[in-house]
């Protein structure tokens, strides 16, 4: 039994105790190491990574010990000792990441005369990674603590260690706490025992941390047939001093499913670039899963992944993506038919169009993957649309068709055809027919709406009326504005086209207004406006004259514009009129204003043609309309015949004729024997 030095066997141990007192120990190479631990739970070994758990010369054994057998021990046995098993020996606790670990740590010297140093590199370096700043250790580590070592940068530099810089540790190797490109190179670390020469030599290398790039070869997602061969290249670009650790995870990884072959291409000049290949031969259901490729250089990290998935057969699973009806509309950039589709391996797609292929039926239809893609939307893409799948070698296929409506915004083709004219005039009490022809897909509700007239449509420059008093929805028999007779429907095919006519009678024009055709469907809305301008003036424009004068006479000419239509009425009289003589009368009627110049006692020289000037209140442009006046000048009164005897007999009736002429147009007087004669009854 070994005997346990510093601690009572009755106390509690905070710490497993060593039967090993101290922090280092020496045994001669080949004879037997013995360590006990004991502690107050079970406990475990931590021995050097150069010693193998699994090794044949070591045991362990567990027992309870300690007063009452309610503590644990366990002793370590290491037979034929080598100078490789040189290292830490800890005895610990089981503890969670956040206790403190709870050790004791023996250092075990392995005394070999023939190998001074526990890890011989005489032949092939061992590199070093060092980054400058940071602690860097030569780890030529010694089989005895008293072993003298010298440091050699080759070819003849010597490094002595000064406890700063350099700083021997037999259980460790030189320590050097901040690395400098000074240590950089070829290093040895040399001894001489019995006469004999040894060296161990180690390369140190800069080391950065920069990765450029990771890169699968395969895409996100692998798709394979049960038996098929996976091979996936995880390719690392790494700056020139970068060195990289490639690892992979996989579905398989612990039935050791896969193997791994790693390589490095050192020809590119400005970087190093890495390979780790991962094959999976004849792959099967546990083989399907995320594969992962873990690249890891000093605190860089990154990770790139593939989803593969196996298959147990070919197949083809085709629907739609929607249940409700595919429907586009005329006019839109672009419209994509899109199926839901399953299938392995990809296979090859048709679409057509009415039977025939759509690609070849037009060059606005692009096929991508399984999607067809119409551009710019017209009518005529309406029709019947199959996709064809198939996959030849395996002779399977599927098609499923589905029907494309286009929906057209309705369109009035009086709109069209007529570029903003001015508005319509319609007399006063006439019956008037308006018509509106639309066409749109689905067919479109029409709608008459009335618009009534404002009376200050003056001030208003975009037209005659103001929406501001609201509008009316007309039906057959309203009375709104105007008592509207009817409106009627019929449908036609014109142009190869399903269109509609709309009329509405207007049985007695009275008001003046809008009268508005809404079409209407559920992709849009149109209208045509029609300006309904009732006049009581013809062609809305008038000059009327009385009669013409005789000198001595009044002229009277009256000049009538539509209200809804001109403004600004004046006349424009020939310079032979003298203001003194003119009067002007204006007089505003419900439909039409009427301008009165009046001249008096006109003369000859008061003929000529006088115009009347008003302002198109749509076009901004002014209009005249003229008159010539010939003022006629005074004749005397002339007899045309003279009177002829006449025989009567009595009872019977007489008729005597008088023709005359003159300017102004002679008085007629009768005279029987010189009296003048009153007309009488009988």
């Amino acid at each position: 039994s070994f005997v346990f030095l510093g601690s009572s066997s009755g106390s509690k141990l905070k710490v497993p105790e060593l039967s090993i007192n101290g922090t280092q120990h020496i045994v001669q190479a080949g004879q037997t190491l013995n360590l006990t631990c004991r502690g107050e739970m079970v406990h475990s070994w931590s021995l050097p990574e150069t010693l193998s758990k699994d090794s044949k010369r070591l045991k362990v054994i567990k027992y309870a010990c300690g007063r009452n057998g309610k503590q644990s021990c366990s002793s370590l046995t290491l037979s034929r000792t080598q100078a490789s098993d040189t290292g830490n020996y800890s005895c610990k606790y089981p503890t969670s990441p956040a206790k403190k670990k709870k050790e004791s740590t023996v250092y075990v010297f392995i005394n070999d005369t023939d190998s001074p140093f526990v890890e011989m590199h005489s032949d092939i370096p061992k590199v070093i990674h060092m980054t400058v700043g940071r602690e860097m250790i030569i780890p030529c580590r010694v089989t005895a603590p008293n072993i003298a070592v010298t440091l050699k940068k080759i070819p003849r530099e010597t490094l002595i260690p000064d406890g700063k810089t350099i700083i021997w540790d037999s259980m460790k190797g030189f320590r050097i706490p901040k690395a400098t490109y000074k240590f950089i190179g070829l290093l040895s670390c040399e001894t001489t025992v019995g006469g004999h020469k040894y060296s161990t030599k180690y390369l140190t290398h800069r080391e950065t941390n920069t990765i450029f790039d990771v890169q699968l070869s395969t895409p996100r997602l692998v798709k394979l047939l049960k038996g098929d061969s996976l091979a996936i290249n995880c390719t690392v670009t790494a700056a020139w001093n970068t060195r990289v650790q490639m690892t992979w995870t996989y579905p398989g990884e612990t039935k050791k499913r896969g193997s791994v072959t790693q390589r490095i291409d050192q020809k590119n000049t400005e970087a190093n670039i890495f390979y780790s290949i991962l094959v999976v031969d004849k792959v099967r259901d546990i083989d399907k899963g995320q594969y992962t490729c873990h690249v890891k250089s000093g605190p860089s990290i990154k990770a790139v992944n593939t989803t593969v998935i196996v298959y147990d057969k070919m197949f083809i699973n085709l629907k739609r993506r929607r249940k409700t009806a595919l429907e586009a509309v005329a006019g839109r950039k672009s419209y994509r038919l899109s199926m839901k589709v399953k299938a392995f391996p990809s296979p090859e797609v048709l679409w057509l169009k009415d039977g025939l292929p759509a690609a070849e039926k037009c060059a606005r239809y692009m096929v991508k993957d399984y999607s067809l893609i119409i551009k710019d939307v017209a009518e005529e893409d309406a029709g019947n649309y199959t996709i064809i799948l198939s996959i030849r070698q395996w002779n399977l296929s599927k098609n499923l068709t589905v029907t494309l409506t286009v929906n057209v915004k309705p369109q009035i083709y009086e709109n069209a055809v007529s570029s903003f004219p001015d508005p319509n005039l319609y007399l006063l009490n006439s019956r008037q027919v308006l018509t509106c022809t639309v066409y749109g897909i689905p067919q479109p509700k029409i709608t008459w709406m009335w618009y009534p007239c404002r009376q200050n449509h003056f001030k208003t420059r975009r037209g005659f009326c103001s929406y501001t008093e609201g509008s009316f929805i007309l039906k057959g028999g309203s009375n709104i504005g105007n008592r509207i007779q009817s409106i009627t429907e019929r449908t036609a095919v014109i142009e190869g086209k399903n269109k509609t006519a709309s009329t509405i009678v207007v049985a007695e024009a009275k008001s003046s207004g809008i009268y508005s055709c809404v079409a209407s469907n559920k992709v849009g809305i149109a209208e045509r406006n029609i300006s309904f301008i009732v006049t009581d003036v013809p062609s809305g424009f008038y000059i009327s004259l009385e009669k013409n004068p005789i000198e001595g006479e009044n002229l009277v000419l009256s000049c009538s514009a539509n209200k809804f239509l001109y403004k600004d009425i004046a006349w424009i009289l020939p310079r032979t009129v003298n203001n003194q003589t003119k009067a002007k009368r204006s007089l505003n009627k419900e439909y039409s204003v009427t301008l009165t110049l009046t001249i008096k006692n006109v003369s000859l020289a008061h003929s000529g043609t006088y115009a009347c000037r008003a302002r198109n209140i749509y076009t901004g442009k002014e209009v005249l309309q003229k008159k010539d006046v010939t003022i006629r000048a005074q004749e005397a009164p002339a007899l045309l015949r003279h009177l002829m005897d006449q025989t009567v007999n009595t009872s019977n009736s007489a008729m005597l004729e008088c023709q005359v002429r003159g300017i102004p147009e002679p008085q007629i007087s009768w005279f029987k024997n010189h009296e003048e004669i009153q007309e009488e009854s009988g």
